[in-house]
């Protein structure tokens, strides 16, 4: 399903801690992330389940991305690995169901690399919109 401008929808889940931080050093520096990306906070990946991510792509996202804290930094200890394996978990129920691999991305992100998210979902949404296109 395309979103009325003609581009694809993307949600992110974004966990409160490193990928939030990344997040408003985005804002503090002025940098843009595309319009097409809808950010979803949540306290942390490893506490969400599975159908949340696949509810997202029911209500009409093309892509999904998860945003978390790099394995050192999680502030739970088992939420980088807990958000790996629902990745993981999704990504083979989304194959099931008939959806790319390009259209589910997975980042772990350290404090400080706002510019960095901010190329990754750029990146990731052109993907997805150029994806659909097709």
């Amino acid at each position: 399903m395309m979103a009325e401008s003609g581009s694809a929808r993307v949600v992110i889940f974004a966990c409160n801690w490193n990928a939030h931080e990344c997040l408003e050093e985005i804002g503090k520096q002025h940098l843009n992330y595309p319009p097409e990306a809808r950010i979803l906070k949540v306290d942390c990946l490893g506490q969400i389940g599975s159908s949340m991510m696949l509810r997202a792509f029911e209500k009409g996202a093309n892509g999904v991305m998860l945003v978390g804290c790099a394995p050192e930094e999680c502030h739970y200890e088992f939420g980088s690995r807990r958000a790996e394996e629902l990745f993981q978990e999704v990504r083979r129920l989304t194959r099931l169901l008939g959806f790319r691999d390009e259209q589910l991305a997975f980042h772990q992100v350290r404090a400080g690399e706002g510019a960095a998210l901010v190329e990754k979902i750029r990146a990731f949404t052109t993907q997805i919109a150029n994806s659909e296109q097709r």
